[in-house]
C-alpha cells in the first residue's frame, strides 16, 4: 500500500515515513474499511500482536511510524571522537553509521534534517580514519630513519 503526501502529492512506498519529494511527516497508513478493525482470530476475537494492525481509531487500524533515529548524531560523535584520538576505531564505525542513516534518508525512512549530522559522520569517520593511517605510516617511516641515522 502507498502512502500519498499531504503536501506535495508524491505517492510514497507504504514504510516510508517521510516524503521522498519535500520530506514532510507521512501519515499514519489507513486499513481499508473492508477489512476488520483488528485482527481477528478463528472464534472472531482479537488477536493480540498480530500481523500488523494496530488499535482501532474510528473503525480503522493504525500503523505508528518508525521512531526517529540517532544514528545521524551518533556517526557525527564518533566521528569528532576519531580525529581527537582512536583514528580508524571510531572513524570506521562513525562512517557506516553515517552512511546507514544516509541510506535511511534516501528511502524515506529517517527524517532529512539527520542529512547534514549524517554526512558529518561519514565523510568525518572516512577523513579521520584515513588521516591517523597516514600518520601512523609517516611515524613508523620516521621512526625507521632516526634509528638508521644513529649508529
Amino acid at each position: 500500500m502507498t502512502k500519498v503526501c499531504p503536501k506535495c502529492g508524491l505517492s510514497n512506498p507504504g514504510e516510508a515515513a517521510f516524503c521522498h519529494n519535500c520530506a514532510s511527516q507521512l501519515g499514519p497508513v489507513a486499513v481499508p474499511s473492508n477489512r476488520p478493525s483488528w485482527p481477528q482470530d478463528q472464534a472472531g476475537g482479537p488477536v493480540i500482536g498480530g500481523a500488523g494492525g494496530g488499535p482501532a481509531i474510528g473503525g480503522q487500524a493504525y500503523v505508528a511510524a518508525a521512531p526517529e533515529s540517532q544514528k545521524a548524531m551518533i556517526s557525527m560523535i564518533l566521528a569528532i571522537a576519531g580525529f581527537l584520538c582512536c583514528g580508524p576505531i571510531l572513524g570506521i564505525p562513525a562512517a557506516i553509521l553515517g552512511w546507514m542513516e544516509l541510506d535511511a534518508i534516501k528511502n524515506g525512512r529517517a527524517p532529512a534534517g539527520n542529512k547534514m549530522m549524517a554526512t558529518i559522520g561519514l565523510w568525518g569517520g572516512i577523513v579521520a580514519t584515513l588521516g591517523h593511517i597516514i600518520f601512523y605510516v609517516i611515524w613508523f617511516f620516521l621512526g625507521l630513519i632516526s634509528s638508521a641515522s644513529a649508529y
